[in-house]
């Protein structure tokens, strides 16, 4: 993967906005979610940015960005409207303009986040849809594809803010990639299983940014078995009320032989030593 850079700790300077590789920075957040794609030319996409539950605070992705040495934003992808994934996005952009599309889910969402989120992206909103690919470096030797791979349930009922997210399937050559916001796989009194209807559209990853901070309700077997990661990225916060990463999540991951790779320890799972 010498085209490919990949990092979850926080940027120590010595990746450049642009140098030739395609870049993905799954930042530490606290309890929430984040994530940059710099291409090889140069495009930055921004995946979420959200608010450090606990800390009630952008400080991180924001000191993050900034030791990127990247200056602007050309694509935002919201994946749903919870404010650990959205709650930064306002302080994001206030810093590192928007220069192209904010591509969602559509539709409204109560509370004061949703709203200063579409304040900040304002004419820039796009609803994302089914099968639309978003490409990037296009028309040279180095692009990078986005596709829109699920959003809204997948044709599935539910109102789940967290079923609605959307998944985006990222193609360079054949590195792939799945970045999909809090899908859930278990279908209970308020979730829908997603994830088994939307893994044959996805298929074989190298790369899989972890749904739902590894809760007991992501990743479960049929997705696993399907998309078979090499790579799994938790973004997890320390002390977080919700025991993510999940035990059980954590030990679907391992069954499958999926090297995980955690933001941060979180409050769940013990992190295994040269495993996790």
């Amino acid at each position: 993967m010498g085209r490919i850079l990949i990092a979850i700790l926080l940027a120590s300077g010595l990746f450049a906005k642009q140098n030739g590789k395609l870049q993905l920075h799954f930042m530490d957040v606290g309890q929430g979610d984040g994530a940059v794609l710099v291409s090889p030319k140069g495009q930055v996409v921004l995946f979420d940015a959200g608010e450090d539950m606990k800390m009630k605070s952008c400080a991180k992705p924001l000191a993050y960005l900034h030791q990127l040495g990247i200056s602007k934003v050309d694509y935002v992808i919201v994946s749903h409207y919870h404010f650990d994934h959205i709650g930064c996005v306002p302080e994001v952009l206030a810093q590192f303009p928007l220069s192209g599309t904010a591509y969602d889910r559509g539709a409204n969402y109560p509370g004061d986040t949703y709203t200063k989120y579409t304040d900040a992206v304002q004419g820039h909103r796009q609803t994302a849809t089914a099968g639309q690919t978003i490409r990037l470096d296009e028309g040279t030797s180095t692009e990078v594809d986005l596709k829109v791979v699920a959003l809204n349930g997948a044709g599935i009922a539910t109102t789940n803010e967290n079923d609605l997210s959307v998944s985006v399937l990222l193609t360079f050559g054949s590195f792939k990639a799945e970045i999909g916001g809090d899908l859930s796989g278990t279908d209970t009194g308020s979730y829908k299983d997603i994830e088994t209807t939307v893994a044959p559209a996805v298929g074989r990853l190298d790369v899989y940014k972890v749904h739902h901070h590894c809760s007991s309700y992501s990743s479960n077997e049929t997705w696993l078995a399907t998309t078979r990661p090499a790579v799994g990225i938790i973004s997890t916060g320390d002390g977080n009320g919700y025991g993510h990463p999940a035990p059980d999540c954590v030990a679907r991951l391992h069954a499958q032989s999926v090297a995980t790779y955690w933001t941060e320890t979180g409050a769940g799972a013990t992190p295994q030593p040269g495993v996790d």
